[in-house]
Formats: structure tokens, sequence, C-alpha cells
């Protein structure tokens, strides 16, 4: 059975007895795994009984029989297994696929089995994307294919047991997920703040996890997370950052941006989100020259365009030396700079040179 999202499985009326959970992203993995022990401790009128194994360590069969032994102090069992794809699995055919399929069939009531798989060619090559194929119509006979010549046992598993995927999330959508782990704890970080964030961090949604937690302990009770509270905890360099490329293209300053994006491109790696914060800026400042004809209060301006008031003096004397044709020209070549990052081998470095010359131009 096919478990489209944690949060569904958490509501259950009751949790599945046998839940497969597999994918790229090893934290959300984990995550997932930890939020199932919290439910069920929750739930419980007396402690759980709970088991962590590592499937290198085991058989299928060994697995089943600690699956099937009755919980020693309390009514409830859980059973982890991490690297579960590591698992020695019987022969085809063997009594021991029948063993498998029969506990499937019939698992003990008693216990909730966790299996986790994260890496290996089964997740990469057997089950990679199968969540997304199965629940698009125009994919689905392609996925219900690709399931029916999967190996034993994670043909079983997706056919009788519940299952999650957690695929790994594209770059583009891992400051929404920074925004969103922000708001789980009770605050809202900016889109500005977020995006920072990743560029500052990486990719690894464990090392985010990490830099969100140290950024809500700083905050405190500011509620409301900007790019002032990353910059304070996230480690980030306070000469070569994103903020100060900006600044210095605000200024065009060619040098020096030059000399922040060499530094950046060098330590941060990611290229397709310097591109996307810039051409953030360069929107910002697209709006900031309609409206502040209208207002010349900083709070107003900020407001509407979604940055501190504190900024937007530097946002405003940056429209002082670019013209609405010039903001123009410098969207038109991050657009440029993000079409060949995506689709060309060409060096990060040398599109991105060639984008702040044009822009500084």
């Amino acid at each position: 059975m096919l478990i489209e999202s944690l949060h569904g499985l958490l509501r259950a009326k009751q949790l599945p007895r046998v839940i497969f959970l597999f994918g790229e992203e090893e934290f959300l993995i984990e995550e997932a795994a930890a939020a199932i022990a919290e439910r069920m401790r929750e739930e419980g009128t007396a402690p759980v009984d709970i088991e962590l194994l590592d499937g290198e360590e085991l058989s299928i069969e060994q697995i089943i029989r600690r699956a099937e032994a009755f919980p020693m102090a309390s009514t409830q069992r859980l059973i982890t297994v991490r690297r579960f794809d590591r698992t020695t699995f019987g022969r085809k055919n063997s009594a021991e696929q029948a063993r498998w399929l029969q506990y499937l069939a019939s698992p003990s009531p008693a216990t909730v089995l966790i299996l986790m798989a994260s890496d290996g060619r089964v997740v990469s090559e057997e089950l990679k994307g199968i969540a997304a194929a199965l629940t698009n119509p125009k994919q689905r006979s392609k996925a219900e294919a690709k399931l029916a010549k999967l190996r034993f046992p994670y043909n079983a598993l997706l056919t009788h047991a519940a299952w999650l995927e957690m695929p790994r999330l594209p770059e583009r959508r891992i400051p929404e997920w920074v925004i969103e782990r922000f708001k789980h704890s009770g605050y809202d970080c900016t889109p500005e703040a977020a995006e920072y964030l990743v560029v500052q961090t990486g990719p690894s949604l464990r090392d985010l996890a990490n830099e969100v937690a140290k950024t809500i302990l700083y905050a405190g009770s500011h509620r409301r997370i900007t790019r002032e509270h990353v910059l304070a905890v996230a480690g980030a360099s306070r000469v070569y950052n994103i903020f100060e490329l900006q600044k210095a293209l605000g200024q065009k300053d060619r040098a020096r941006a030059l000399l922040i994006l060499h530094y950046m491109v060098r330590t941060e790696r990611q290229d397709l989100l310097i591109v996307t914060m810039l051409a953030r800026y360069f929107l910002i400042l697209w709006r900031l020259s309609e409206l502040r004809a209208t207002t010349p209060n900083h709070s107003e301006l900020g407001r509407a365009v979604g940055v501190s008031p504190f900024f937007v003096p530097e946002y405003v004397a940056a429209l002082d030396r670019y013209t609405p044709a010039e903001i123009e020209r410098a969207l038109d070549a991050l657009h440029t700079a993000d079409v060949q990052l995506k689709t060309t081998s060409l060096d990060a470095l040398t599109v991105l040179e060639h984008t702040l010359v044009a822009i500084t131009t």
C-alpha cells in the first residue's frame, strides 16, 4: 500500500504493522522512523519495547522471528531495521520467501516493523521514483510493469506492506523545505533567509536541519527569521557571501563582485542558488523602481517587496546606478546563466563571470 506522505501515515487510525521506508533522502527516512516511534509512545498506555537492528547482520528469517516475539514489558513493540537493503535474502522460490509472504499477510498485531533502505542499487535503480510514477496517470502503467519486475523481497513489500518513498529533493525546492521546517517549530522564515541558509550550508538536509535548530535557539522569542538571524548563526563569511555580492553589484563594483564570486564558487558550489538569489535581488530592484514613486517610507517599501526596512536604502542607492533597461538586461543575463548551468557542460565559474560582466557593463 503506497503511503503518499508521512503526515498521512501518522494520521492513520492505526499504524500499519509493516512499514517500508526507502529513498535517496536518508535524513528524511530517519526522521520518518523517529516520528512513527513518537506516535507509538504518545498513544500507548505503557512503555513501548523498542529494538534497533542492522539489516547487514540479519537474514529475513531472523527479522521475522524478532517480529513474532512477544514484547517483554509492554503490549506494543517497535522494531526498526536499518540498511534493510543489505539483509541476506533467500534463494528464489525458497521456503524463506514463502515465510516472508506469510508474515506480510498476517503480521504480529503487537509489533510495528519498520524497514529502512536508503542506498545501494535497489534504491538507485529499482525503486527510485516509483511512488511518483504510480501516482501519475501517464506513467502508471509503466510503473506497474516496473513493480512486477522487482526482486524479492521488494516486490512483496510494495504489494503487501505500507511503504513510503523519500526521493531526493530538487535543489530549487530545498529553500521551501527550510521554510516549512521553521514553520513546524512556530517560526516564520523569509524566502530570502531560507535561500541564504541553503547557499551557506549546502544542500544536505541533515546539515540544514542542524542550522535551522541553531537559528531557532538564536532567534528565541523573535518569531520571524530574517537573513540577519541566519548570517549570525550559519558560520558564513562576513566578507564573501551572497549579500556582499549583491551589494557589490548594486554599487557596480565589478572587481569586488568578481572577487566575491570566485570565493563563493570555490567554497560553496551552489551555482544555481547564487543565480536564484541574484535574480531575486534584481526583481526587487525592478519592483522598487515602480513603488518608490508612490511612497518614500522605507518600512512600507520593505513590506511591499519582502525585505527588512533596514536594507531598503541599499536597494534605493542601487536604483540610482541602474536604469530600468539595465535591470531588465541583468534579469535576462541571469536567465541565460540559469539555462546554461542546467543544460550545458560549461564551467560554472566562467558562466557566472560572464553574467556579472554583462550586468555591470
